[in-house]
């Protein structure tokens, strides 16, 4: 499985990726001596009808190259969102990492949304995601108020929606819509911590 680096995309900035594959299986970086970090490991809750989503993320520095790689455990559909983040803390990525307490995993065909977590500093930007276990499932609605950074409506559907969250607090659920042909769902939510925060900014005159 591959995707190309986001337009834009250069030393500095924070790439993470959001990878979901048919049934339970394995998603591991192939990306040699520049490897991303798994901070989602395999989470595939759905036994009855599997599928498996990885978060990762690197801090991009030069000589890195413009397209990613991942190995899928076993064949069948896949997909990848790749985001790229600027002026992200210079030595924390997330102000909330994408954890198995961060996720939404009904069993069966129940929706999930993405859950509501507390950031912890001002102006993280909320990662509000969806995954559905399904070739063909179109997304058609999405949070009020947030971004829509990708959808992938077929082989194995995702979305990627992101908000900033000006002063700490809870984001609260985040719903999505679809046409419900899937047979399960994941939501998943963290926040990306931002270098400068808008609280600790000092201002000097000199007069």
């Amino acid at each position: 499985m591959s995707v190309g680096s986001p337009t834009g995309t250069t030393t500095g900035h924070v790439v993470i990726l959001t990878v979901h594959g048919n049934t339970q299986t394995t998603i591991v970086d192939n990306n040699g001596s520049t490897p991303f970090t798994e901070d989602l490991n395999d989470h595939k809750p759905n036994t009855s009808t599997g599928h498996t989503v990885s978060v990762f993320s690197r801090r991009i520095i030069a000589g890195d190259p413009a397209t990613y790689n991942f190995t899928l455990g076993t064949s069948g559909r896949w997909s990848i969102i790749a985001t790229t983040f600027q002026n992200v803390h210079a030595t924390d990525i997330y102000d909330v990492t994408p954890t198995t307490s961060n996720l939404d995993s009904p069993p069966g065909s129940s929706d999930a949304s993405a859950p509501t977590i507390t950031t912890n500093t001002a102006n993280a930007i909320h990662c509000a995601c969806s995954f559905i276990d399904a070739s063909v499932d179109d997304f058609t609605g999405w949070p009020s108020g947030y971004t829509v950074q990708q959808s992938v409506d077929n082989n194995q559907g995702q979305t990627y929606t992101t908000k900033v969250i000006t002063a700490a607090g809870s984001t609260g659920a985040q719903s999505f819509t679809h046409n419900g042909t899937g047979t399960a769902y994941i939501g998943v939510s963290f926040a990306i911590k931002s270098e400068v925060v808008a609280s600790t900014r000092r201002v000097f005159n000199i007069g």
